[in-house]
């Protein structure tokens, strides 16, 4: 007997997974295709003063035909390509390793550098709001932060501000829960947006601290907006953006305020 051992967290594995979705898609669209095909003929025309019409009938129905496989093509991709099981879970995840013994020299070097976490003055087109204005927004800004700390910053857009950085650490908050795995991350982002009412909730790259990051649309009193947060094992972060309209231009704004605002202590 063959023992197969697959690994489901493995990239491998995701593109195998990947493909077999690809495949069935492709089936549902030819399955589709067929069996509209005497539909899509439409009826027969009456005499040679009748073609002209069937003849529109059956062009305007091809079109619809064609469109809902546009559809359901554009559809399957996007649930593909960028499906939890996907992307990016399977690159995230730690590999197995065989132990490593190592020399007393590596296990007693240098202490493990510390980060730095404060916001940075500008984040590409957004400016950080300081002094007599920031504590005035503070003022204004519907509830307290709470845990962790909050900053203000304008950008292009026509508001006085147009993002709202927060982010909270074990630095300073040492009843935060040890989150390790990609898994927990993800699942304790997809509470925090559930509790946000945040709706086309989507995963994107974490940047060079790793975790998890999120983008979803909320709506408040102001108009829809964006909301994004990531998580790592010490880490809580979230920005809302006032002005972007689209979640992978805002999710690269947030990597762009994570980057920013935590830092090595050694840069």
């Amino acid at each position: 007997m063959i023992t197969l051992s697959v690994d489901p967290v493995s990239r491998s594995y995701a593109d195998g997974q990947a493909v077999g979705q690809l495949l069935g898609l492709a089936v549902l669209l030819v399955v589709v295709w067929v069996a509209t095909q005497a539909w899509r003929r439409g009826p027969a025309p009456d005499g040679p003063d009748d073609v002209e019409r069937t003849t529109a009938i059956a062009v305007r129905r091809g079109n619809i035909v064609r469109g809902a496989l546009l559809f359901i093509a554009a559809a399957g991709l996007i649930g593909v390509f960028t499906g939890k099981g996907y992307q990016p879970a399977a690159e995230a995840a730690p590999s197995a390793q065989e132990p490593v013994a190592q020399s007393p020299s590596a296990t007693t070097g240098p202490a493990a550098i510390k980060r730095v976490i404060d916001a940075a003055p500008r984040v590409g087109e957004y400016r950080l709001h300081t002094g007599a204005e920031a504590a005035e927004y503070e003022r204004l800004a519907p509830g307290k932060s709470g845990q962790g700390k909050r900053w203000f910053y304008d950008g292009p857009g026509k508001g006085p501000v147009d993002a709202l950085l927060q982010i909270n650490a074990t630095e300073w908050d040492a009843s935060l829960p040890a989150t390790s795995s990609p898994e927990a991350m993800w699942d304790e982002l997809l509470e925090f947006f559930a509790g946000a009412g945040a709706s086309q909730v989507t995963d994107f790259e974490a940047g060079p601290w790793g975790g998890q990051l999120g983008c979803g649309f909320v709506t408040t009193d102001g108009g829809r907006q964006i909301l994004c947060a990531w998580i790592d094992s010490d880490t809580r972060g979230q920005l809302g953006l006032l002005d972007e309209g689209g979640l992978p231009r805002a999710a690269k704004i947030a990597l762009e305020f994570r980057t920013a605002s935590e830092k090595r202590a050694d840069q």
